[in-house]
């Protein structure tokens, strides 16, 4: 019964969007049908909507004669589980999807403050267009509401990776800000064909570009964290192809709501501001290619399935073909000719921009790379977190330095004496900072050294450029939470990565090991049943002087699924943390563990967060809303305390055996290395590393070594020869073609007031 009434409201839903099309065609503009296109987007949005509300109690309530409830549930699953998986599937996630890009749509429909009559009819057109492709893709290729075709009494579980309270708001929040991404789409679109791509465009524009691009913070940082608790690999971001795409679309959303900026307040970058407004939504699209195609291994992916590949390509298709043909047609191709001064804020809005779009290339690159290298040549190659790592930290440190003075300058032009005056206070306290860093430690790592000059620049002068300004004003709050919150995540990174500590090994019951200054004690382990999985819990005492904590990791068996999963044990300490897992039971008394000192770590999701209440404060000025005299006066309480520069005790030896392990791939895993496995290959293929190492190999040695057995997909950073040459310069060539189009545009002068 629900399956049926859900495929109804599905099936009126498709019908809404597709009287929306017809109704244009056959009346030859879009103008005359304004009422029914608005009319119909709110049918659009209940019927989706009744059909979501159907699945969720249809997964309450337990219906197994529902083919998605009984894939992915079971009648003992915790209720707050039942619900999340209903977008937890393929088919599931899908119908969330339609029903945010209906959502954004009604609310459009509601407006009736500052949208023009034909702006709004037109917006609402083209999401009518995107909603009919979707939900025709949803309706006859992923039903979330198919009946099943057995009857049963119990259904076949949740994946246990999924069952967790982080990985439940995950999701919606990611596809808020994916598919909000579909409204500057449309509106890019609209203004085009209107030719009213102008302050007015911007201005609503951009707060829906802020909106996608709150959401999507708080989707990537949610999934981040719920990675680096949940997976046990002790890691937060570990460039997967799946998180890659999730990113880039971020990327192109800062850049885009910071060149609105500069196209409302002085008409500049008009051509590049609607271009990327429609590449935003294009890369969304692509990267739910990538996800559900089947091309890539991920632990985000979902199952192969090339009909429904084909299809989403062919959607990709004639969206892009659609947004290229009318932007060929339409885009202004007399602007004025802008002079301006390097020293102002626009031409520090255009480098930056200019960054974030190498960038966000960069990392686009990186991820299909291994896709087009196979399709060629049958060749498997791996681009992994060392790739990355060389090539799109540089430009990110470069734009924390640049993103520093463009809030301090004054539109138009500066003088270089008034610029010097502003950043005197943050450049002398930076320096400070690092000498008294450098006069206390001594060997301090190049990439910590590296991000602390840049994480303090960025911070200092973003709180400076706020006392400057006394305080005031919304928009100077909401530029120093989003710039502090960059500048905090830099130092969390560096600090983290570059000073964390780690054991691994054989421990018994009362035995004990001395690590990072602490005490850690084996004290027992029982097995419990809990809810719907069997659970080995050990008890470990972490303790000094006369603090003692107690940290419980797990090993969780889930008998409806028959599937384990490692829950780690995580004891802050300030804003550092131990990671503690538990690896495989030798015998009765004795386990292998790993344990990780993370010093700062929490500095991370401290800068996500800080971000977010950034563009927050930036949406919340935009449509008017005055919030608490108190949100405008939140109080910044970091406690940079505690034990910083844990003690490596780890031998020269034992560092490069980490070093390489890093750069390896675990062949039998998704996106891990043979350091962060617990897989038997990645086991002995580490042992097998130490051994060379041992023996006095060259890392050159070793990596040839693996590859003549392995092949390249075995190393995690591609070679640099004649075959990897795109992969490799590709992103320099985009930053001299950007930095040639910017003196070809403009006409830039260093002259000074």
């Amino acid at each position: 019964m629900l399956s049926q009434l859900g495929n109804f409201f599905i099936a009126l839903g498709l019908s809404a969007s597709f009287i929306q099309l017809f109704t244009v065609i056959f009346n030859k503009g879009y103008i005359r049908c304004s009422l029914v296109i608005s009319y119909m987007t709110i049918v659009h949005f209940l019927s989706i909507s009744l059909a979501f509300l159907l699945l969720i109690y249809g997964f309450i309530i337990s219906d197994f004669t529902i083919q998605n409830v009984l894939e992915n549930s079971h009648s003992l699953k915790p209720m707050i589980y039942k619900i999340s998986a209903s977008w937890g599937s393929h088919e599931g996630s899908m119908l969330l999807w339609c029903w945010v890009m209906a959502l954004y749509g009604f609310l459009i429909s509601i407006n009736k403050q500052s949208l023009r009559k034909e702006t709004k009819s037109l917006v609402l057109l083209f999401q009518g267009f995107l909603s009919f492709g979707f939900v025709f893709y949803l309706y006859f290729l992923s039903n979330p509401l198919e009946s099943s075709k057995i009857i049963v009494e119990e259904g076949y579980g949740l994946n246990p990776l999924l069952q967790d309270p982080g990985l439940a708001f995950h999701p919606p929040f990611l596809y808020l800000g994916y598919v909000g991404l579909s409204i500057v789409w449309s509106f890019a679109l609209a203004g085009l064909i209107r030719d009213s791509i102008n302050k007015e465009w911007a201005r609503n524009i951009r707060v829906w570009a802020l909106t996608s691009w709150v959401f999507l913070t708080i989707g990537i940082s949610l999934g981040s964290w719920w990675a680096y608790y949940e997976l046990g690999w002790g890691g937060y971001w570990f460039w997967d192809p799946v998180e890659n795409v999730s990113l880039i679309p971020w990327i192109i959303a800062t850049a885009l709501i910071h060149n609105l900026l500069a196209l409302e307040k002085k008409e500049i970058l008009i051509n590049w501001s609607v271009l990327l407004s429609l590449l935003g939504f294009i890369l969304s699209i692509i990267g739910t290619f990538i996800v559900r195609s089947g091309l890539i291994t991920s632990v985000h992916a979902f199952a192969s399935d090339p009909t429904r590949g084909i299809f989403i390509i062919l959607l990709l298709f004639l969206v892009t073909l659609l947004s290229l043909s009318i932007f060929a047609r339409k885009y202004i191709k007399k602007q004025p000719n802008v002079e301006l001064n390097f020293f102002s804020k626009e031409t520090f809005l255009i480098i930056n921009n200019l960054l974030l779009s190498v960038i966000a290339f960069t990392v686009f690159l990186g991820t299909i790379y291994p896709l087009i290298v196979e399709t060629i040549n049958n060749n498997r190659i791996s681009v992994g977190p060392p790739f990355f790592n060389i090539t799109v930290i540089p430009f990110a440190i470069l734009l924390a330095f640049f993103s520093a003075l463009g809030p301090i300058l004054a539109w138009h032009q500066n003088s270089i004496k008034q610029l010097l005056r502003n950043i005197s206070i943050p450049l002398v306290l930076t320096l400070l900072t690092i000498s008294i860093t450098l006069f206390i430690h001594e060997n301090l790592s190049l990439i910590f050294l590296i991000g602390l000059i840049s994480g303090m620049w960025l911070f200092l002068s973003s709180l400076n450029n706020l006392i400057h300004i006394r305080f005031q004003g919304l928009n100077n709050w909401a530029s120093f939470f989003a710039h502090s919150g960059f500048a905090i995540l830099i130092l969390g990174v560096s600090i983290s990565s570059s000073y964390q500590n780690e054991y691994e090994g054989k421990i018994d019951i009362n035995d004990q090991i001395n690590f990072s200054g602490y005490t850690l004690k084996f004290e027992n382990f029982n097995e419990e049943i809990v809810e719907n999985y069997i659970t080995t819990k050990g008890k470990f005492e972490l303790s000094k002087n006369d603090s003692e904590f107690f940290l419980y990791p797990e090993k969780r068996f889930y008998p409806i699924e028959q599937s384990q999963t490692t829950e780690a044990a995580i004891i802050s300490s300030k804003l550092s943390q131990f990671y503690l897992v538990m690896g495989e039971q030798i015998n009765d008394k004795s386990w292998v563990i790993r344990i990780w000192y993370k010093p700062m770590i929490m500095l991370i999701w401290i800068g996500g967060l800080f971000m977010g209440i950034g563009g927050l404060l930036s949406l919340l000025k935009r449509i008017k809303i005055k919030p608490a005299k108190q949100i405008s006066y939140f109080i910044i309480l970091t406690v940079l305390s505690g034990n910083l520069f844990a003690d490596n005790k780890a031998s020269i030896n034992e560092d490069r055996v980490t070093d390489i392990s890093l750069q390896i791939r675990c062949m039998v895993c998704q996106s891990q290395t043979i350091d962060d496995s617990d897989a038997p290959l990645a086991k002995d293929l580490k042992q097998l590393v130490r051994k060379m190492v041992y023996e006095g190999k060259s890392d050159d040695e070793i990596f040839d070594f693996l590859r003549s057995k392995y092949g390249d997909y075995i190393l995690m950073k591609p070679r640099f020869n004649l075959s990897n040459l795109l992969l490799w310069v590709g992103p320099f060539l985009i930053l001299i073609l950007g930095i040639f189009t910017i003196f070809k545009v403009f006409k830039i002068s260093f002259r000074s007031n």
